[in-house]
């Protein structure tokens, strides 16, 4: 697949395109909004040239990824002859519908249509499709151009030959596909962050710490096992000799209290809100926003390349 589609040029969108013109993929962005295309064309550029500022991508890469970038102003225009789409508008069901029979309208029918959507279900988003085995959830962790998880969310109508095809398609770029083997909401990773949120907001609630030392005791403990393994295998490896089994024997238990502890509320209480708002804004003022997002850039870049090592 050569050819590359970004539809709905957002945050999300302006970063995909980044990653497939990195990748020496033809890359058409277009976006119903022209202002929100042209801002993603120019954010896209940014990205790779500071891609290669982290080390990441050559310059000869970076300026052939440049060339490779290209605003187009219809569907039409998107998806003539090309091989795979990259959806990502808003996460409205009626919304993806109205553009998902648009996309049909003009698509070849080998054409490969994946949603970056967090958390809605692809057999119902496919269900306006004539060739619905064509689509699936291609979710990635933001920023696209960096963390390389995305998340493979087949429908009931999704050939299991797409599959197999878009998973391919990201290793061979770089990627680290995960396949769900059914749907649910918020699919694995965000469903996963939002356990840890929701307890993170609860002891900040509690007042148990304050948002600076709750942050610091994720990121300065199990954050650094999390970028390396998963909570299976760290479990497994916490067990010493006896493995997870021992884990579960010997220490499993003490997190039955915790869990008799923990908050299980579906609503965000308003106390918590403000406490969360009005903490994290206290600890980041020594940095602007834009400052935080380059220190949070390079750190993953930093990371990666130590993880790529063997």
């Amino acid at each position: 697949m050569q050819e590359i589609g970004i539809l709905g040029a957002g945050l999300i969108g302006a970063s995909w395109a980044s990653f497939f013109a990195a990748q020496g993929l033809n890359v058409r962005i277009y976006d119903a909004n022209a202002g929100v295309k042209q801002k993603a064309l120019d954010v896209a550029r940014a990205n790779l040239q500071r891609l290669v500022d982290l080390k990441l991508l050559t310059q000869e890469a970076a300026n052939h990824g440049q060339e490779n970038l290209k605003l187009v102003d219809s569907m039409q225009e998107l998806v003539s002859g090309i091989d795979y789409v990259q959806e990502s508008v808003i996460e409205d069901y009626a919304i993806k519908a109205d553009v998902y029979r648009e996309f049909e309208q003009y698509a070849p029918e080998t054409a490969v249509l994946g949603s970056s959507s967090s958390g809605l279900l692809m057999t119902r988003m496919q269900s306006v499709l004539q060739h619905p085995e064509r689509a699936l959830i291609a979710h990635p962790f933001n920023p696209p151009h960096l963390i390389p998880l995305v998340e493979l969310v087949p429908g009931a109508q999704t050939a299991a030959s797409t599959v197999e095809t878009v998973k391919a398609f990201f290793v061979k770029l770089g990627k680290h596909p995960v396949i769900l083997n059914k749907e649910v909401p918020g699919h694995i990773a965000n469903r996963l962050a939002a356990a840890v949120w929701r307890e993170s907001l609860a002891l900040l609630d509690e007042g148990v710490a304050s948002v600076e030392d709750i942050d610091a005791a994720l990121c300065q403990g199990p954050g650094l096992r999390w970028a390396m393994m998963g909570q299976h295998l760290i479990y497994e490896l916490g067990g010493g000799e006896g493995g997870y089994q021992k884990f579960f024997d010997t220490i499993g238990a003490s997190f039955e209290e915790y869990w008799n502890e923990m908050q299980t509320w579906t609503t965000i209480p308003e106390s918590a809100k403000e406490k969360a708002v009005s903490g994290t804004q206290a600890y980041l003022k020594q940095k602007s926003r834009s400052e935080w997002t380059a220190w949070r850039d390079e750190k993953l870049a930093r990371i990666q390349q130590v993880l790529r090592e063997e």
